[in-house]
Protein backbone atom coordinates (compact mmCIF):
# COMPACT_ATOMS: atom_id res chain seq x y z
CA UNK A 1 0.00 0.00 0.00
CA UNK A 2 1.43 3.36 -1.07
CA UNK A 3 0.35 5.13 2.13
CA UNK A 4 2.19 2.57 4.30
CA UNK A 5 5.36 3.13 2.29
CA UNK A 6 5.12 6.87 2.78
CA UNK A 7 4.52 6.44 6.50
CA UNK A 8 7.57 4.19 6.76
CA UNK A 9 9.54 6.74 4.75
CA UNK A 10 8.71 9.44 7.28
CA UNK A 11 9.37 7.19 10.28
CA UNK A 12 12.73 6.18 8.82
CA UNK A 13 13.62 9.87 8.52
CA UNK A 14 12.60 10.85 12.04
CA UNK A 15 14.06 7.76 13.70
CA UNK A 16 17.43 8.41 12.07
CA UNK A 17 17.38 11.88 13.59
CA UNK A 18 16.37 10.43 16.95
CA UNK A 19 19.11 7.80 16.84
CA UNK A 20 21.75 10.45 16.13
CA UNK A 21 20.49 12.43 19.12
CA UNK A 22 20.26 9.29 21.26
CA UNK A 23 16.52 9.65 21.90
CA UNK A 24 14.82 7.03 19.73
CA UNK A 25 11.73 7.01 21.93
CA UNK A 26 9.70 5.21 19.23
CA UNK A 27 11.70 2.07 19.99
CA UNK A 28 10.15 0.06 22.83
CA UNK A 29 13.61 -1.13 23.90
CA UNK A 30 15.14 2.36 23.94
CA UNK A 31 17.33 3.33 26.88
CA UNK A 32 19.67 6.24 27.57
CA UNK A 33 23.03 5.67 25.87
CA UNK A 34 26.26 7.55 25.12
CA UNK A 35 24.55 9.51 22.32
CA UNK A 36 21.85 10.65 24.73
CA UNK A 37 24.40 11.85 27.25
CA UNK A 38 26.42 13.58 24.51
CA UNK A 39 23.31 15.55 23.46
CA UNK A 40 22.71 16.59 27.06
CA UNK A 41 26.41 17.49 27.36
CA UNK A 42 26.07 19.83 24.36
CA UNK A 43 23.07 21.51 26.02
CA UNK A 44 25.12 22.13 29.17
CA UNK A 45 28.08 23.38 27.12
CA UNK A 46 25.89 25.82 25.18
CA UNK A 47 24.49 27.22 28.41
CA UNK A 48 28.00 27.64 29.78
CA UNK A 49 29.22 29.35 26.58
CA UNK A 50 26.22 31.69 26.64
CA UNK A 51 26.75 32.73 30.27
CA UNK A 52 30.50 33.14 29.76
CA UNK A 53 30.01 35.22 26.58
CA UNK A 54 27.39 37.46 28.19
CA UNK A 55 29.74 38.20 31.07
CA UNK A 56 32.80 39.08 28.98
CA UNK A 57 30.87 40.91 26.20
CA UNK A 58 31.38 44.65 25.93
CA UNK A 59 28.79 47.34 25.34
CA UNK A 60 25.05 46.73 25.14
CA UNK A 61 24.43 44.99 21.81
CA UNK A 62 27.03 42.23 22.25
CA UNK A 63 25.51 40.75 25.44
CA UNK A 64 22.08 40.89 23.77
CA UNK A 65 23.40 38.95 20.77
CA UNK A 66 24.66 36.19 23.04
CA UNK A 67 21.15 35.88 24.50
CA UNK A 68 19.41 35.83 21.10
CA UNK A 69 19.06 32.05 21.20
CA UNK A 70 18.05 31.85 24.84
CA UNK A 71 14.45 31.03 23.92
CA UNK A 72 15.49 28.27 21.55
CA UNK A 73 17.84 26.80 24.16
CA UNK A 74 15.11 26.51 26.80
CA UNK A 75 12.69 25.26 24.17
CA UNK A 76 15.03 22.46 23.10
CA UNK A 77 15.99 21.49 26.64
CA UNK A 78 12.40 21.35 27.89
CA UNK A 79 11.27 19.42 24.82
CA UNK A 80 13.86 16.77 25.64
CA UNK A 81 12.62 16.62 29.23
CA UNK A 82 8.92 16.33 28.31
CA UNK A 83 9.66 13.78 25.59
CA UNK A 84 11.57 11.58 28.02
CA UNK A 85 8.81 11.97 30.62
CA UNK A 86 6.16 10.73 28.16
CA UNK A 87 8.24 8.37 26.01
CA UNK A 88 5.93 5.42 26.72
CA UNK A 89 2.94 7.38 25.40
CA UNK A 90 4.88 8.33 22.27
CA UNK A 91 5.63 4.64 21.69
CA UNK A 92 1.98 3.72 22.24
CA UNK A 93 0.72 6.41 19.86
CA UNK A 94 3.19 5.41 17.16
CA UNK A 95 2.27 1.71 17.47
CA UNK A 96 -1.42 2.62 17.42
CA UNK A 97 -1.04 4.56 14.18
CA UNK A 98 0.96 1.80 12.54
CA UNK A 99 -1.45 -0.96 13.53
CA UNK A 100 -4.91 0.62 13.44
CA UNK A 101 -4.47 2.87 10.41
CA UNK A 102 -1.82 1.38 8.15
CA UNK A 103 -1.74 -2.32 8.93
CA UNK A 104 -5.46 -2.37 9.74
CA UNK A 105 -6.47 -0.94 6.36
CA UNK A 106 -4.20 -2.85 4.00
CA UNK A 107 -7.34 -4.56 2.70
CA UNK A 108 -9.52 -1.49 3.21
CA UNK A 109 -11.89 0.09 0.73
CA UNK A 110 -10.75 2.51 -1.98
CA UNK A 111 -12.16 5.45 -0.05
CA UNK A 112 -10.37 4.45 3.16
CA UNK A 113 -7.07 4.12 1.32
CA UNK A 114 -7.64 7.48 -0.36
CA UNK A 115 -8.16 9.19 3.01
CA UNK A 116 -5.03 7.63 4.51
CA UNK A 117 -2.90 8.44 1.46
CA UNK A 118 -4.09 12.06 1.32
CA UNK A 119 -3.13 12.80 4.92
CA UNK A 120 0.30 11.13 4.88
CA UNK A 121 1.06 12.97 1.62
CA UNK A 122 0.30 16.27 3.36
CA UNK A 123 2.51 15.22 6.30
CA UNK A 124 5.47 14.51 4.01
CA UNK A 125 4.97 17.80 2.12
CA UNK A 126 4.87 19.75 5.39
CA UNK A 127 7.98 17.94 6.64
CA UNK A 128 9.85 18.90 3.45
CA UNK A 129 8.86 22.55 3.89
CA UNK A 130 10.09 22.44 7.50
CA UNK A 131 13.40 20.85 6.48
CA UNK A 132 13.93 23.56 3.86
CA UNK A 133 13.17 26.43 6.26
CA UNK A 134 15.27 25.06 9.12
CA UNK A 135 18.06 23.94 6.79
CA UNK A 136 18.19 27.32 5.04
CA UNK A 137 18.53 29.00 8.43
CA UNK A 138 21.52 26.79 9.26
CA UNK A 139 23.10 27.50 5.87
CA UNK A 140 22.73 31.23 6.46
CA UNK A 141 24.43 30.90 9.84
CA UNK A 142 27.34 28.91 8.41
CA UNK A 143 27.95 30.82 5.16
CA UNK A 144 28.10 34.31 6.62
CA UNK A 145 31.27 33.68 8.71
CA UNK A 146 32.91 32.16 5.62
CA UNK A 147 31.97 35.22 3.56
CA UNK A 148 33.30 37.59 6.21
CA UNK A 149 36.55 35.64 6.54
CA UNK A 150 37.43 35.21 2.86
CA UNK A 151 36.02 38.42 1.38
CA UNK A 152 36.09 40.93 4.24
CA UNK A 153 39.08 39.49 6.13
CA UNK A 154 37.06 39.64 9.36
CA UNK A 155 36.68 36.77 11.83
CA UNK A 156 33.04 36.26 12.72
CA UNK A 157 31.83 33.10 14.45
CA UNK A 158 28.61 31.25 13.66
CA UNK A 159 27.15 32.09 17.06
CA UNK A 160 28.21 35.16 19.09
CA UNK A 161 29.58 32.80 21.71
CA UNK A 162 33.10 32.45 23.03
CA UNK A 163 34.38 29.04 24.10
CA UNK A 164 36.36 29.45 27.33
CA UNK A 165 40.09 28.95 26.81
CA UNK A 166 40.00 29.37 23.02
CA UNK A 167 41.17 32.53 21.28
CA UNK A 168 38.97 33.12 18.21
CA UNK A 169 41.47 35.60 16.75
CA UNK A 170 44.01 32.86 16.06
CA UNK A 171 43.47 30.65 13.04
CA UNK A 172 43.36 27.52 15.22
CA UNK A 173 40.98 29.06 17.75
CA UNK A 174 38.73 30.48 15.03
CA UNK A 175 38.49 27.12 13.26
CA UNK A 176 37.85 25.13 16.46
CA UNK A 177 35.21 27.60 17.68
CA UNK A 178 33.28 27.47 14.41
CA UNK A 179 33.46 23.68 14.30
CA UNK A 180 32.04 23.49 17.82
CA UNK A 181 29.36 26.00 16.92
CA UNK A 182 28.46 24.01 13.80
CA UNK A 183 28.23 20.81 15.86
CA UNK A 184 25.80 22.45 18.29
CA UNK A 185 23.84 23.98 15.39
CA UNK A 186 23.47 20.62 13.62
CA UNK A 187 22.30 18.90 16.80
CA UNK A 188 19.85 21.76 17.41
CA UNK A 189 18.58 21.41 13.84
CA UNK A 190 18.08 17.65 14.22
CA UNK A 191 16.30 18.11 17.53
CA UNK A 192 13.96 20.80 16.18
CA UNK A 193 13.15 18.72 13.08
CA UNK A 194 12.47 15.57 15.10
CA UNK A 195 10.29 17.31 17.69
CA UNK A 196 8.32 19.63 15.42
CA UNK A 197 7.68 17.18 12.56
CA UNK A 198 6.59 14.50 15.05
CA UNK A 199 3.97 16.93 16.36
CA UNK A 200 2.83 17.57 12.79
CA UNK A 201 2.58 13.86 12.10
CA UNK A 202 0.63 12.98 15.24
CA UNK A 203 -1.82 15.88 14.94
CA UNK A 204 -2.53 15.43 11.23
CA UNK A 205 -3.35 11.77 11.82
CA UNK A 206 -6.33 12.98 13.84
CA UNK A 207 -7.71 13.99 10.44
CA UNK A 208 -7.16 10.41 9.24
CA UNK A 209 -8.95 8.97 12.26
CA UNK A 210 -11.95 11.29 11.93
CA UNK A 211 -12.30 10.74 8.18
CA UNK A 212 -12.09 6.96 8.59
CA UNK A 213 -14.73 7.25 11.29
CA UNK A 214 -16.90 9.18 8.83
CA UNK A 215 -16.49 6.42 6.24
CA UNK A 216 -17.49 3.82 8.84
CA UNK A 217 -20.58 5.80 9.86
CA UNK A 218 -21.66 6.33 6.25
CA UNK A 219 -21.25 2.63 5.59
CA UNK A 220 -23.51 1.79 8.54
CA UNK A 221 -26.07 4.36 7.43
CA UNK A 222 -26.14 2.81 3.98
CA UNK A 223 -26.56 -0.69 5.42
CA UNK A 224 -29.33 0.51 7.72
CA UNK A 225 -31.30 2.26 4.99
CA UNK A 226 -31.07 -0.68 2.61
CA UNK A 227 -31.68 -3.39 5.20
CA UNK A 228 -34.62 -5.67 4.45
CA UNK A 229 -35.47 -5.96 8.15
CA UNK A 230 -35.62 -2.15 8.72
CA UNK A 231 -39.43 -2.19 8.69
CA UNK A 232 -39.45 -4.78 11.48
CA UNK A 233 -38.33 -2.37 14.21
CA UNK A 234 -38.48 -4.83 17.08
CA UNK A 235 -37.16 -7.89 15.26
CA UNK A 236 -34.09 -9.69 16.58
CA UNK A 237 -32.38 -9.42 13.20
CA UNK A 238 -32.73 -5.63 13.11
CA UNK A 239 -31.53 -5.23 16.70
CA UNK A 240 -28.56 -7.52 16.02
CA UNK A 241 -27.62 -5.54 12.92
CA UNK A 242 -27.73 -2.24 14.84
CA UNK A 243 -25.94 -3.64 17.87
CA UNK A 244 -22.98 -5.14 15.97
CA UNK A 245 -22.50 -2.09 13.74
CA UNK A 246 -22.84 0.40 16.57
CA UNK A 247 -20.41 -1.57 18.74
CA UNK A 248 -17.78 -1.08 16.03
CA UNK A 249 -18.61 2.62 15.84
CA UNK A 250 -18.46 3.03 19.64
CA UNK A 251 -15.07 1.33 19.71
CA UNK A 252 -13.75 3.47 16.86
CA UNK A 253 -14.98 6.62 18.59
CA UNK A 254 -13.35 5.55 21.84
CA UNK A 255 -10.06 4.94 20.02
CA UNK A 256 -10.18 8.48 18.57
CA UNK A 257 -10.92 10.04 21.96
CA UNK A 258 -8.17 8.00 23.58
CA UNK A 259 -5.68 9.05 20.91
CA UNK A 260 -6.56 12.74 21.23
CA UNK A 261 -6.38 12.63 25.03
CA UNK A 262 -2.99 10.93 24.81
CA UNK A 263 -1.70 13.64 22.46
CA UNK A 264 -2.93 16.29 24.86
CA UNK A 265 -0.95 14.68 27.68
CA UNK A 266 2.16 14.41 25.49
CA UNK A 267 2.06 17.92 24.06
CA UNK A 268 0.21 20.12 26.55
CA UNK A 269 3.39 21.34 28.28
CA UNK A 270 5.45 21.24 25.08
CA UNK A 271 2.98 23.55 23.34
CA UNK A 272 3.06 26.02 26.23
CA UNK A 273 6.85 26.04 26.07
CA UNK A 274 6.78 26.39 22.29
CA UNK A 275 4.42 29.38 22.33
CA UNK A 276 6.27 31.10 25.19
CA UNK A 277 9.79 30.63 23.79
CA UNK A 278 8.84 31.42 20.18
CA UNK A 279 7.06 34.59 21.29
CA UNK A 280 10.08 35.59 23.36
CA UNK A 281 12.46 34.87 20.47
CA UNK A 282 10.36 36.89 18.01
CA UNK A 283 10.20 39.86 20.37
CA UNK A 284 13.88 39.68 21.30
CA UNK A 285 15.10 39.34 17.72
CA UNK A 286 12.83 42.14 16.53
CA UNK A 287 14.55 44.33 19.09
CA UNK A 288 17.97 43.20 17.83
CA UNK A 289 16.90 43.87 14.23
CA UNK A 290 15.88 47.35 15.29
CA UNK A 291 19.05 48.22 17.21
CA UNK A 292 21.81 46.25 15.42
CA UNK A 293 22.84 45.20 11.92
CA UNK A 294 23.42 41.58 12.93
CA UNK A 295 22.44 39.32 10.02
CA UNK A 296 21.53 36.22 12.07
CA UNK A 297 18.60 37.83 13.80
CA UNK A 298 16.53 37.84 10.58
CA UNK A 299 17.11 34.16 9.90
CA UNK A 300 16.26 33.13 13.43
CA UNK A 301 13.28 35.50 13.47
CA UNK A 302 11.83 33.66 10.45
CA UNK A 303 12.32 30.26 12.11
CA UNK A 304 10.68 31.40 15.37
CA UNK A 305 7.74 32.88 13.47
CA UNK A 306 7.30 29.65 11.50
CA UNK A 307 7.37 27.56 14.68
CA UNK A 308 4.73 29.69 16.36
CA UNK A 309 2.56 29.71 13.23
CA UNK A 310 2.71 25.97 12.54
CA UNK A 311 1.92 25.02 16.15
CA UNK A 312 -1.09 27.36 16.17
CA UNK A 313 -2.26 26.01 12.80
CA UNK A 314 -2.04 22.45 14.11
CA UNK A 315 -3.91 23.47 17.25
CA UNK A 316 -6.60 24.84 14.97
CA UNK A 317 -6.69 21.50 13.15
CA UNK A 318 -7.47 19.78 16.45
CA UNK A 319 -10.37 22.15 17.06
CA UNK A 320 -11.75 21.66 13.54
CA UNK A 321 -11.52 17.88 13.91
CA UNK A 322 -13.38 18.05 17.22
CA UNK A 323 -16.23 19.83 15.44
CA UNK A 324 -16.00 17.48 12.49
CA UNK A 325 -16.25 14.42 14.75
CA UNK A 326 -19.28 15.86 16.48
CA UNK A 327 -20.96 16.59 13.13
CA UNK A 328 -20.31 13.06 11.83
CA UNK A 329 -22.02 11.61 14.90
CA UNK A 330 -24.98 13.97 14.54
CA UNK A 331 -25.39 12.85 10.92
CA UNK A 332 -25.91 9.23 11.96
CA UNK A 333 -29.54 8.02 11.51
CA UNK A 334 -30.02 7.72 15.27
CA UNK A 335 -33.81 7.89 14.86
CA UNK A 336 -33.70 4.49 13.14
CA UNK A 337 -31.95 2.82 16.07
CA UNK A 338 -33.78 0.71 18.66
CA UNK A 339 -34.55 2.51 21.93
CA UNK A 340 -31.73 0.87 23.89
CA UNK A 341 -29.21 1.73 21.19
CA UNK A 342 -30.38 5.34 21.11
CA UNK A 343 -29.44 5.74 24.78
CA UNK A 344 -25.92 4.46 24.11
CA UNK A 345 -25.73 6.78 21.09
CA UNK A 346 -26.49 9.73 23.37
CA UNK A 347 -23.55 8.80 25.60
CA UNK A 348 -21.25 8.84 22.56
CA UNK A 349 -22.69 12.18 21.41
CA UNK A 350 -22.20 13.69 24.87
CA UNK A 351 -18.56 12.54 24.98
CA UNK A 352 -17.86 13.99 21.54
CA UNK A 353 -18.98 17.39 22.79
CA UNK A 354 -16.13 17.50 25.31
CA UNK A 355 -13.29 18.75 23.06
CA UNK A 356 -9.67 17.71 23.60
CA UNK A 357 -8.21 21.15 22.87
CA UNK A 358 -4.70 22.13 23.91
CA UNK A 359 -4.95 25.23 26.11
CA UNK A 360 -2.22 27.83 26.53
CA UNK A 361 -2.30 29.51 29.91
CA UNK A 362 -2.99 33.21 29.60
CA UNK A 363 -4.13 33.02 25.97
CA UNK A 364 -6.72 30.26 25.63
CA UNK A 365 -6.83 27.35 23.18
CA UNK A 366 -3.94 26.80 20.80
CA UNK A 367 -5.35 28.07 17.50
CA UNK A 368 -5.08 30.88 14.95
CA UNK A 369 -6.93 33.29 17.23
CA UNK A 370 -4.18 32.77 19.79
CA UNK A 371 -1.55 33.36 17.08
CA UNK A 372 -3.26 36.62 16.10
CA UNK A 373 -3.50 37.76 19.73
CA UNK A 374 0.19 37.02 20.32
CA UNK A 375 1.28 38.84 17.17
CA UNK A 376 -0.84 41.85 18.14
CA UNK A 377 0.88 42.02 21.52
CA UNK A 378 4.30 41.64 19.89
CA UNK A 379 3.48 44.37 17.36
CA UNK A 380 2.32 46.72 20.11
CA UNK A 381 5.49 46.13 22.11
CA UNK A 382 7.64 46.54 18.99
CA UNK A 383 6.04 49.87 18.06
CA UNK A 384 6.51 51.10 21.63
CA UNK A 385 10.22 50.20 21.45
CA UNK A 386 10.54 51.78 18.02
CA UNK A 387 8.97 55.03 19.22
CA UNK A 388 11.23 55.06 22.27
CA UNK A 389 14.37 54.54 20.18
CA UNK A 390 13.33 57.16 17.60
CA UNK A 391 12.83 59.72 20.33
Amino acid sequence: MEASNKFEQYMTFIRRLCRVLGFDVFNVEWKMNYRSYFSLFLCVQYLWWMIHSAIIAEGISEPLKTLAFLGFFFQSTLKIYYTLSNHEKFQANYNKLAQSIYEGHIEGTAEQKKVILRVITVVLALVKVTVVIYGFSLVMFSLYPAYMYFWEDTKVTIFPLHVPGINIYSLYGYSVTNMLHMLVAVYGLFGALASDTAFMMFVLHIVTYVELFRVECEKFESELLTSECRDRWHSKEYKALCRLSMLAIYQFHQDIISYMDSLKVCYYQTCMVQVATSSFSIMFNLFLALTTDWYATYSFLAVSLFQLLIFCVLGNVIQVMNDRLNQVILNLPWYLLPNGEQKRFLFMLYRSQLPADIDIRGFGPLNMETFTAIMQKIYSAFMMMYSFIEE
